[in-house]
Order: structure tokens, then C-alpha cells, then sequence
């Protein structure tokens, strides 16, 4: 056998994460899933990092490489073949992004990418383009912005510049390029514990058998923040010790207060992290029903389920946005996660930054409102309820507890900083509102209210 296995590990790894970019951009699938697909089958654990950093690195900085395509090629990047612009964009990912990659091997492999069947013409753009950003280096990158300059903070960072001004104009400039910098930082794999099998440090304990080194997380203290490693191919994950969780969403489950039930809800479910933490804090003999609409998404929240929290919770495949619940009123506590724009995680999904909408907002709030009605049909007099959303998006957050506080004055806010940890309380803002970001505490980005129903109310 001829050849480097170290080249043809690498080769491989770029094979995938070329295919998985075309998918992503070609018919709307998610990376993270794709990923998770394709890494559960590759043995050795640095091609898997590096399929992983290719991937989500490529996505994170898509405008920049393009305006760097640009500047060297005959056309720009938007008018490229797909295939010739994703090996393109991976190759000057590796150029410009990747310290340990050699500039000829940088070049070769994404020429490679293209297959043995690819044109002449085509190999030797690729292979010409390359060579360019090579020569011209760290040059080709748009300088920092002058203030105010929102088009060029918006290149600078590699986000959509409409998003961009939404960003500067919600917090301001000088705030505005920290939280985009930590969006397009690597997100930290944190584990939550399942507490009915493990504890945190006997879980630390078997990762590290398995060669994961973790630490305690910052907010939550039985979450462990994963230092190195790969926790996925160790026989604590496969025993269903744990499972992958922010500590922003772990947060979430918690304003509830140290019980729940007897009889919960959880209206959003899949894939059911929060699900199976609402179990935790189930008060003897309680049930959570977990709603989902979907039903791919349904069969994964129902095997997580199975495998975390048999007996102490069921799925159920419903509607909730539309009133549509073969449920009947009368539950103690009621989690709505609602599906939303998801800016708030642009670490580890860095595509919904390119295809989110301004007008998608005002869509996705709509629903988020639907869904709190509907919550508050369940609910028995006394009965709370916890609104969550992974967005920075006021129109998705505070704009919808407001607005349905407005509507149902037998809804009153709780502070929720008596359930939280000491170090996490400093994260409510506002009145009464979890609030987190990523450039505070290498959190998600979530927002979260909990509302009690008047012992009185209707």
C-alpha cells in the first residue's frame, strides 16, 4: 500500500464534509444532522474533529470566503457551478482558517474534491484560484470596519448585513461585534447527567476512562462543560449516562422551581432534553406528555424517551399551534420550547444565518403566540407555564410574554432567580426574563419566562 494515511485520512474528511455542504446548500438539510450521521462512522477521532471543524467552519465564515473568492477569481463566487464553489470554499477555509494544513496540500485536496471524472477547465480553476488566495494570504480578508459601518462589520464577521443592523440597532456598536465574534466561535459540547443513573462526578469519572476530560459547568452545576475528547464514542453515552444539552437549555426546565406535576406538559418536545429534565423534578407518581408534530421527530423523541426516562413520561404526536391537543385541561406546569428562528445558536447551526428571513420573524411569532394560548387551555388555576425560545429576536422573546400578559391579566411574570443558581441569576434581565447570549459565558442564546395562573382565574 503507497501513500500517506495521514493524506488520505484528511482527504476523507474533506470528502464528506464537501458532500454534506452540497446537501446543506442544495436541499435545506441541517448540518449538525448530517454530522452526527457521518461521525458515528468515522473510527478515528481526529478526522471526525476535522470533518466537524471543515463543516461548521466553512458555514461560519461563507460570506467571507466568498468575497475572498471573489476578488481573485474571473466571476464572482454567486455565479460559480455549486460543486466548483463548495471545493472552493473549503479550500480557502483550509488556506486562510486551518494553522496545520499545508498550502499544497490545502490546494491539491480541494482540486481532488471535484472527482476523477471533473473537467479539465474545472480542476484548473479551482486549482488557479487556490494558488491566488495562497500567494495573497491574509491580505485577501476584509479589514476591520470603520464605526458605524454596518455593511462591512456585517463582511467582516460573515453575517447577513440585514441582521446585521438589527444586531447594532438592539444593543449597539460597540456591543454588536463581541456577540457576532462569539457567534462564529467553535461551540463547547456540554453534557447533561441523567441523575436517575449517574451523577456528575461519577460520570466525569467513566468519560475520562474513555478519554474525556471535563469540567463543571459555569451555570449549572451538575452539567459538565467537555474539555477534550469525543464523549460520543465512550461507553457512558452509550449507556445513556448522559446526553448532549447547553447549559442555556438546561437552565430552562429549572425556573419551574424544584418540583413539577403531578401532571406536565411540554408542548415542543423533540428531541426531549428538556423532557427528560422535567422527570427530575417530578413529584412521586407524576407523568410529563410529550407533544410533537412531527412525526420523524416524534420516533427520535420517543426512542430518547425510552432509553433516559421509561415510564415517567409519554409522547404524543399533535399540533399545539392550532388548538389541535387530545389533551384536556387541567395541568400543573406546561413548557412551551417553541419553535423559532434559532439565533441565539448560530455557533452550532451556522447555516440558518443564510436562509432566515427578516419577515420569517413576524411568522414565527404568530405561531409562539398560537402555542401560549394553547398552553394556557391546559393550565388548572394555580398552574404555570414556561415560554422558551433559542433566539436573540425580540419580536420571538419579550415581545410575545408582553403581548400575551397583555391579553390574559389572570397571567401574572415570576421571577424565576430563587430557582436558579447563584452564578446563573445575574442572567435575568428585565422584568423577570432569562436572558443568555454566546458572548456571555460561552452560553446558547435563549430567552425564557415563566407565568403562574391566578388561583382564581378562568
Amino acid at each position: 500500500m503507497s501513500g500517506s494515511p495521514r493524506r488520505t485520512d484528511t482527504t476523507s474528511a474533506r470528502s464528506v464534509a464537501f458532500r454534506i455542504l452540497l446537501r446543506v446548500e442544495s436541499s435545506g438539510a441541517f448540518a449538525s444532522i448530517l454530522l452526527e450521521q457521518r461521525e458515528a462512522h468515522i473510527e478515528d477521532g481526529r478526522d471526525a474533529a476535522l470533518l466537524h471543524e471543515i463543516v461548521l467552519g466553512v458555514l461560519r465564515r461563507q460570506r467571507t470566503l466568498d468575497h475572498v473568492l471573489s476578488e481573485v477569481a474571473s466571476r464572482p463566487a454567486g455565479e460559480m457551478d455549486p460543486e466548483v464553489r463548495t471545493a472552493l470554499r473549503i479550500g480557502a477555509y483550509s488556506l486562510l482558517f486551518l494553522d496545520r494544513v499545508p498550502d499544497f496540500a490545502a490546494v491539491d485536496s480541494a482540486v481532488d474534491l471535484l472527482g476523477p471524472r471533473s473537467s479539465r477547465s474545472r480542476a484548473g480553476f479551482v486549482n488557479g484560484v487556490l494558488r491566488a488566495v495562497a500567494r495573497r494570504g491574509s491580505d485577501l480578508l476584509p479589514p476591520e470596519p470603520s464605526e458605524g459601518d454596518v455593511e462591512a462589520l456585517a463582511l467582516f464577521h460573515s453575517y447577513p448585513a440585514w441582521w446585521v443592523a438589527r444586531v447594532v440597532t438592539r444593543i449597539g456598536w460597540q456591543a454588536a461585534g463581541p456577540l457576532l465574534a462569539a457567534g462564529n466561535r467553535p461551540a463547547r459540547t456540554v453534557l447533561r447527567p441523567n441523575l436517575a443513573r449517574t451523577s456528575p462526578s461519577e460520570l466525569a469519572q467513566r468519560l475520562e476512562q474513555g478519554g474525556v476530560r471535563t469540567e463543571p459547568g459555569k451555570f449549572v452545576p451538575e452539567a459538565l462543560r467537555v474539555a477534550s475528547g469525543s464523549p460520543a464514542r465512550t461507553a457512558a453515552i452509550r449507556e445513556d449516562l448522559a446526553w448532549v444539552q447547553d447549559e442555556a437549555a438546561q437552565l430552562v426546565p429549572r425556573i419551574f422551581g424544584s418540583t413539577v406535576g403531578p401532571l406536565v406538559a411540554d408542548l415542543c418536545a423533540a428531541p426531549g432534553g428538556k423532557t427528560m429534565q422535567l422527570t427530575e423534578r417530578l413529584v412521586n407518581g407524576g407523568l410529563v406528555v410529550a407533544v410533537e408534530r412531527h412525526p420523524g421527530r416524534l420516533r427520535r423523541l420517543s426512542a430518547n424517551l425510552r432509553r433516559h426516562v421509561a415510564g415517567k413520561a409519554v409522547a404524543v404526536l399533535a399540533d399545539a399551534a392550532h388548538n389541535r391537543l387530545p389533551l384536556r385541561p387541567g395541568f400543573d406546569d406546561v413548557l412551551v420550547d417553541a419553535p423559532c428562528s434559532g439565533t441565539g445558536t448560530l455557533r452550532r447551526h451556522p447555516e440558518i444565518r443564510w436562509r432566515l428571513r427578516e419577515e420569517d420573524l413576524k411568522l414565527l411569532a404568530a405561531r409562539q403566540r398560537q402555542l401560549l394560548e394553547s398552553a394556557a387551555s391546559l393550565l388548572a388555576p394555580g398552574a404555570s407555564v414556561v415560554y422558551s425560545v433559542c433566539s436573540l429576536e425580540p419580536e420571538e422573546g419579550e415581545d410575545v410574554v408582553k403581548g400575551f400578559l397583555a391579553a390574559h391579566p389572570e397571567f401574572r411574570p415570576v421571577d424565576p432567580r430563587p430557582q436558579l443558581p447563584a452564578a446563573a441569576r445575574r442572567l435575568v434581565r428585565g422584568p423577570g426574563f432569562l436572558e443568555t447570549s454566546p458572548d456571555d459565558g460561552e452560553l446558547d442564546g435563549f430567552f425564557a419566562a415563566r407565568m403562574v395562573r391566578e388561583a382564581s382565574g378562568r
